[in-house]
């Protein structure tokens, strides 16, 4: 579901006053519906936050979705699945699905079935949209490229792969982001332990630019 267009940079001031960020290692899969996303033989860790007083359906939070969104840009280019193509912010380049027969095309657009059309944006301000398709309903998955760029490989698994859970990690990429279920969570997945610890790193240097602290639980 397209919600509230993401800001182009982390909030700041009263926002984050409330705000506690939250990084897992482990954590209740079947409950945040995460382990059809993690490919084989990875690292992941799942960022979740608590807001006082608590936020009803507000999506993510504006501060996390600037720091996620700065760390990806800042790790490569970031390929994401775009299913609403309409007011999309500068910095993104959109490589579009196959065209299909119309009628196909039609129940596609009805049934919202996929492939689907990708983006890359190579800064933070646009890598934010990827929060804004389909992120509460899981449809989203991104993909933060290494400076090989993106295999056609791993491009026709972004437009088509609704689970990634029974192949490998995808090739040319660094970091695989992806919603928990109603988007109340963030899955990182990386290729090794050692890239997950640097991901991590970023992410609590940047969360403590806006003065908030990432707090390991679990």
């Amino acid at each position: 579901m397209r919600g509230a267009k993401a800001p182009e940079s982390p909030a700041t001031g009263t926002h984050t006053q409330s705000l506690a960020l939250h990084i897992g290692r482990s954590w209740d899969e079947a409950r945040f519906r995460t382990a059809e996303l993690r490919p084989r033989h990875s690292a992941a860790a799942l960022l979740t936050w608590t807001q006082d007083p608590p936020a009803i359906d507000a999506g993510v939070p504006a501060p996390v979705v600037g720091i996620v969104s700065e760390v990806a840009a800042s790790l490569g280019p970031v390929a994401f699945r775009v299913f609403f193509p309409v007011d999309l912010p500068a910095g993104i380049k959109l490589h579009s699905a196959p065209k299909a027969w119309f009628p196909v095309a039609l129940y596609r657009r009805l049934t919202r079935t996929w492939p689907a059309d990708v983006a890359i944006a190579g800064e933070a301000g646009a890598a934010a949209e990827m929060f804004s398709q389909d992120w509460q309903l899981q449809g989203q998955i991104a993909l933060v490229l290494s400076p090989e760029g993106l295999p056609d490989e791993t491009l026709h698994r972004l437009r088509t792969a609704r689970t990634w859970d029974n192949a490998p990690f995808p090739k040319g990429v660094r970091l695989l982001i992806a919603p928990a279920v109603d988007g109340d969570g963030i899955l990182l997945v990386t290729d090794s332990a050692s890239g997950m610890d640097q991901v991590l790193d970023l992410l609590s240097r940047a969360a403590a630019e806006l003065g908030l602290s990432l707090r390991s639980q679990g």
